[in-house]
């Protein structure tokens, strides 16, 4: 038999070549369907997603939105009602002094003022109690236009503020006309009492604002060589050719000082914009595209950034610019000794990286930087005057020389040395030459006068003063007139220095000696009642403030003397920081104390973070938190406590436990879940914790330890409510100018 055919061999019909394609073609189709069916529910859980996100986030800028309105709101009422306040009693205390008709000069009216001046000189000589009297008019209203410039805006120079500032001048220059002819009327009377040991002139008259000791060579003795006011612990050491001179020695120690004022570095350096800059320095019209702009030498920019260095203890402290300066007049010399240098090559050109820079001026070496010291203690006016004829007694008639020329300084070592009067010495003074200036001849080989003086018993010095002279033709305070010879004393607070001109000096000591901060601590105390504690570079403060009113704590060991006439004692929170820079202990810092202390500037509002400790500190306690120095810019970090206790006398501490430590920033604030013992610094919130927009929410929001039902937080959010606004308005001006965040 033939053989089947391979089609017939098992009775079946093979498949076709074509199927597996339609089966893969099906499965494809499956899977495609499959992945779009997931892919649009991946699409709508995305949505659904997305919606509820929005949601959340749409409730969460609600929420956002509606703390940022109460807490506005609530500042905003606290400014309104002080603001209502003051306005008020400026209105009052100007129709007041307009009721008063007692004679008093209006102060913002120059005719009145002129009309003052004018009778107060008339008046001829006058007896120093007289004087002492007038000088209580004088200063209440130099004080009276202080304060009003004070409020006005220091950004906008006015007319009218201009004429306030020149009255204050004119005031001024009156004061001291008043104590020169109250000195010239005691010297003519000298003989009549000189002392009976030395039979010289020998008085202190002293009172509340100032103190007046004058020495009057009526002996002459060629072997004298210092005299002391015992009284006022004030010696002074004249050299051998004065001993012989018909002079006498005024010392006027005043507790007010009218110079500093008038220096340039008296208020912070304004920002300008590139134009202003390059006017200023140029002294040229703008420049246009077309110009070419000038060099500035790499040395003197050098010498700008050298007054910058850091030194120790976080403070920065002006360096001496003596090198530099030689080194700008060598290169100078050298310019000179090469005329062929290229025009361009030695025009300095001006350099400005940002729209708006801070211009700083390049001081001399020898001027006091007014924003890195402090004149303490007063001013003392130092003068060497002419000793005018005594009244002679012949054959029982007393006979007096009658003049009419005014108190006479003597020009120290011209007058003396040359052996003329003042009036021929002034005579003979080379042209052009201003009066009361020394030859640069002779000011090397005068002999110095010796100053040795007490300390101003009130005023706290936490190292060796600096000595300074004023300059009247520059307006500064220099120190090239005291040469390196001071020693001091600090154990008996004794001071000795020499120098080589009478004139006006001071003691100075570094502004922010006492920055940075160390830490610092806001804890209630009582309804309206809180105690600032600042832990500084070198002392420590205690602030109690009680409703509008503040007042400095001693400390309960070792109370040093030099405070005793502002501790414990109430007055406004002005007047508060007023007394402590002048006593010495300088806690806040000025616009620009940047500069001298290193610290992290914060770019958050940390303004508005002192406002809410304010209305938050009846009830809550803050302080510093170690984390905030290493953190960015852009976020603060403190440490926050509820205040149970509400007793005015409670001096009570806050518990370890009940401390947190807050993150803050622009956006939102927040509790961490770090503490002050941990390692590293971790962002993370707190268990149980949500993000707030503002620390005043945070606190009040935020549950405390063992208060399940709330009524503790409950309890300590009504007492931050009820707060008196006149209090908070208190806190708040304290906390903005101790800036304890910022300089921590």
């Amino acid at each position: 038999m033939p053989p089947k055919s391979p089609q017939t061999r098992s009775g079946k019909s093979t498949p076709t070549r074509g199927k597996p394609k339609e089966d893969e073609k099906l499965v494809d189709e499956e899977e495609e369907k499959l992945r779009v069916e997931q892919e649009e529910k991946e699409r709508r859980e995305k949505e659904a997603k997305m919606k509820l996100e929005e949601k959340r986030i749409s409730a969460l800028r609600a929420i956002r939105d509606q703390q940022e309105s109460e807490t506005e709101q609530e500042l905003r009422i606290v400014h309104a009602t002080v603001e209502k306040v003051i306005n008020d009693r400026r209105a009052n205390a100007e129709w007041k002094r307009f009721m008063k008709c007692d004679g008093r000069p209006d102060p913002t009216s120059v005719k009145e003022i002129n009309t003052f001046i004018a009778l107060s000189k008339d008046k001829g000589k006058k007896d120093i109690n007289v004087v002492l009297d007038d000088a209580k008019l004088i200063l209440s209203l130099i004080s009276e236009l202080k304060f009003i410039l004070k409020d006005a805006d220091s950004d906008e120079e006015t007319e009218t503020t201009a004429n306030h500032k020149q009255t204050i001048l004119s005031l001024q220059d009156l004061l001291i006309t008043q104590y020169n002819e109250a000195t010239l009327k005691l010297l003519k009377e000298a003989s009549y009492e000189a002392d009976s040991e030395t039979g010289n002139l020998q008085k202190v008259i002293k009172d509340a604002n100032e103190t007046l000791m004058l020495w009057g060579n009526l002996n002459k003795n060629p072997r004298f060589k210092a005299f002391e006011f015992e009284s006022e612990k004030f010696q002074f050491e004249l050299p051998k050719v004065l001993a012989m001179a018909d002079i006498a020695v005024r010392v006027l120690k005043t507790r007010f000082d009218h110079y500093s004022h008038q220096c340039s570095t008296c208020l912070p350096q304004k920002k300008k914009t590139e134009v202003a800059a390059a006017e200023e320095q140029t002294g040229k019209e703008p420049i246009t595209e077309k110009e070419e702009v000038p060099k500035v030498d790499a040395g003197e920019n050098k010498e700008v950034d050298d007054t910058k260095s850091t030194t120790t203890d976080g403070r920065k402290s002006a360096m001496s610019a003596v090198s530099n300066k030689e080194e700008k007049e060598g290169g100078e010399e050298n310019a000179e000794d090469k005329p062929d240098r290229d025009e361009h090559a030695a025009t300095p050109e001006i350099k400005v990286e940002s729209e708006h820079v801070e211009l700083e001026e390049i001081l001399d070496p020898d001027v006091v930087d007014l924003r890195q010291f402090t004149p303490l203690g007063g001013v003392y006016h130092l003068d060497l005057l002419q000793m005018p004829p005594q009244p002679k007694v012949v054959r029982g008639w007393t006979l007096t020389q009658i003049i009419n020329k005014p108190l006479t300084n003597v020009t120290y070592p011209v007058d003396i040395l040359a052996g003329k009067t003042p009036s021929r010495a002034a005579s003979a003074a080379p042209e052009g030459r201003e009066e009361g200036s020394s030859p640069s001849k002779t000011s090397h080989e005068q002999p110095p006068i010796g100053i040795t003086m007490s300390l101003p018993d009130d005023v706290m010095f936490f190292e060796e003063p600096q000595v300074a002279m004023w300059d009247h033709t520059d307006k500064h305070w220099k120190n090239t007139t005291v040469p390196d010879s001071t020693t001091y004393d600090e154990e008996k607070r004794v001071i000795s220095f020499k120098t080589n001109e009478f004139g006006v000096f001071c003691l100075m000591q570094d502004t922010h000696l006492n920055m940075p901060f160390q830490s610092w601590e806001l804890r209630p105390k009582g309804t309206d009642a809180v105690v600032l504690t600042v832990t500084a570079a070198i002392a420590e403060a205690e602030i109690e403030i009680k409703g509008t009113k503040c007042r400095l704590n001693p400390p309960e060991e070792d109370s040093p003397k030099e405070l005793s006439h502002i501790f414990d004692k109430w007055m406004s929170v002005d007047e508060l920081i007023q007394g402590m820079r002048a006593a010495g202990v300088n806690l806040f810092p000025a616009s620009d104390s940047r500069k001298f202390v290193s610290i992290q500037e914060k770019t958050v509002d940390v303004d508005q973070v002192y406002d809410q400790m304010a209305i938050l500190s009846t009830a809550f306690a803050f302080q510093w938190s170690k984390w905030n120095s290493d953190i960015i810019k852009s976020r603060i970090a403190i440490q926050a406590a509820p205040f149970y206790v509400a007793d005015d006398s409670s001096r009570a501490s806050v518990p370890d436990d009940d401390w947190s430590t807050y993150l803050i920033g622009d956006d939102r604030t927040y509790k961490l879940a770090l503490t002050e013992f941990d390692n590293d610094f971790s962002d993370e919130i707190a268990s149980g914790s949500f993000y707030h927009y503002d620390l005043m929410h945070a606190m009040r929001l935020s549950p405390v330890r063992d208060d399940p039902d709330g009524k503790i937080l409950a309890s300590l959010n009504q007492r931050s409510r009820s707060a008196n606004r006149f209090y908070v308005d208190t806190v708040q001006t304290l906390l903005r100018a101790s800036k304890i965040i910022s300089f921590s």
